[in-house]
């Protein structure tokens, strides 16, 4: 059985909402390279070969963690960087487009798509929040439409990533307070008539104080917690 490798599901957004679309990588049992794994070997950073892909346990083992909601994250930041360390910028263009085009627009959600869609005809300002780093949200993000995105900053000096996050991580409590940098920056001056989206726990710290929270194909504990809160479950094929 295998699960999907990439849950484009959701989205975030503003003034009258603040859609998340929550990029997460999973671990893929049925296919030979997962696209996370496929961008590793791509950029250099890990052998091609199936035993020494599947050997490395690191990336099951910081999903189990992520679902938990007790993430380390400038561990994983270690980990998933060390795609991009070293490398020059143009470098990880030419790699992200190749990603992109062949890894993550086949995966993109189309369901997901008409919902950020049916904002942008509302004249809703979205904006588009994760944990993942710029580096790849950004890209991403613009491919679904969203102008206003909100990450992981990655750390560059002379044009090189040096592959270590600069300030703080957009994960749990750290990504309430960059939307709420991004919010004062821009003149929203609280969260009502705010919608998220989200399917993971680990966006509870934004999912408490929004005035639509929403759960989109929800992970176990999150699912439970919508159930005692009354909050709405949205699931999408």
């Amino acid at each position: 059985m295998g699960y999907p490798v990439s849950n484009i599901s959701t989205c975030q957004t503003l003034p009258q909402h603040i859609l998340n679309v929550h990029s997460q990588t999973w671990l893929s049992l049925n296919i030979p390279l997962s696209p996370r794994e496929r961008f590793l070997v791509m950029s250099g950073a890990r052998e091609s070969t199936e035993h020494h892909l599947y050997s490395n346990k690191k990336p099951f083992h910081f999903y189990q963690k992520y679902y938990q909601g007790n993430l380390d994250y400038y561990e994983w930041a270690e980990f998933a960087l060390s795609t991009i360390k070293d490398k020059d910028i143009s470098t990880v263009k030419k790699l992200l487009d190749i990603f992109l085009a062949e890894i993550i627009e086949p995966m993109i959600n189309i369901y997901a798509l008409k919902i950020i869609h049916d904002h942008h005809h509302k004249d809703d300002v979205l904006l588009l929040a994760s944990a993942t780093n710029n580096v790849i949200v950004e890209p991403i993000g613009k491919r679904l439409g969203f102008s206003n995105i909100v990450a992981t900053e990655v750390e560059i000096i002379n044009d090189v990533y040096t592959g270590k996050i600069n300030g703080i991580p957009a994960l749990g409590e750290g990504k309430l307070l960059k939307v709420k940098e991004w919010m004062k920056k821009n003149n929203f001056l609280d969260f009502n008539n705010v919608t998220f989206y989200t399917d993971s726990i680990n966006d509870l710290p934004l999912l408490k104080v929004v005035q639509n929270p929403i759960a989109v194909n929800p992970d176990t504990k999150l699912k439970q917690i919508c159930i005692e809160k009354n909050w709405k479950i949205k699931d999408l094929p």
